[in-house]
């Protein structure tokens, strides 16, 4: 698995598969709508290390990228970075609590960075986490995500690379267990407390929550965003609000990410409130 950069794309996602690692097809980063001949993708939940498939898949499609299903199925959980923003909020959590310890990691098409860790074998569920500690840019890969694996070239052009494929993969830090477990605690008490929520903040992300499934949770996302700016709630807040919302929302075939969220409150702040009508 070490040397998966200098084979071909189908010959290193069998390396990965030989290894252990599940794989699936990628294009730009997202499932593919059909894998192979009528055969409809699930993305990530079709990973797998049967080698038959994979070559079909990359018969099917030559010039797919290498999808790796994160978490308990490969026993891997990802520390997503992206830059810019990810780069300095790294450094920050880093400062809060300790650096991390030296682990394998790669490089992404986008310049941002993927760290690899075990996943723990203490019988907790770690699932995704977008914007972890509220940051933008730190995203958590884990039960239910991916991540795209060297060789890959996002566009055709834009590598990933490893950056030390010689260093084996470390135990989660236990700072970033705890952060997760506790977010994770805080995330599904929400729902329970949104009932009883007098900030009209709470009652748009209720609302957006509702309306979000697979598909259209960016768009909702925007509007969560715009429906928080007309009610004249900080950036500040929305933010943190939005990033909520990102980790309650239905999961899917393609990933949501704290940039793309932080994006939509950006793009809605950047025009003025709309008065809304009085009701009659």
């Amino acid at each position: 698995m070490e040397n998966a950069y200098d084979l071909p794309i189908v010959e290193a996602a069998l390396a990965y598969a030989r290894a252990g690692w599940p794989v699936f097809p990628l294009h730009n980063k997202k499932p593919y709508e059909n894998i192979s001949p009528g055969v409809k993708s699930h993305g990530y939940k079709d990973a797998t290390t049967d080698e038959e498939p994979i070559r079909e898949w990359w018969t099917y499609h030559p010039g797919a990228t290498i999808g790796l299903a994160t978490g308990s199925v490969s026993g891997v959980i990802v520390l997503d970075i992206d830059p810019p923003e990810g780069y300095y909020n790294l450094k920050q959590l880093q400062t809060t609590y300790s650096p991390l310890p030296d682990t394998r990691r790669s490089r992404t098409g986008n310049k941002g960075l993927h760290y690899f860790f075990e996943y723990p074998n203490d019988g907790n569920t770690y699932k995704n986490a977008v914007g972890l500690g509220c940051l933008e840019g730190v995203d958590i890969r884990a039960t239910g995500g991916y991540v795209v694996l060297p060789p890959s070239k996002l566009y055709g052009r834009l590598a990933y690379i490893w950056g030390n494929p010689q260093t084996p993969i470390a135990p989660l830090p236990v700072w970033l267990s705890a952060l997760m477990t506790s977010e994770r605690q805080q995330r599904e008490l929400t729902p329970q407390t949104l009932r009883f929520a007098r900030n009209p903040g709470e009652k748009w992300l209720q609302q957006a929550i509702a309306r979000a499934k697979e598909g259209n949770r960016n768009d909702i996302g925007f509007w969560l965003a715009c429906q928080l700016r007309d009610d004249r709630i900080s950036e500040l807040q929305a933010r943190s609000i939005i990033l909520t919302y990102a980790n309650l929302a239905p999961e899917g075939r393609e990933q949501y990410t704290s940039k793309e969220a932080i994006a939509s409150v950006r793009s809605a702040y950047s025009t003025p409130p709309r008065e809304r009508a009085k009701p009659r």
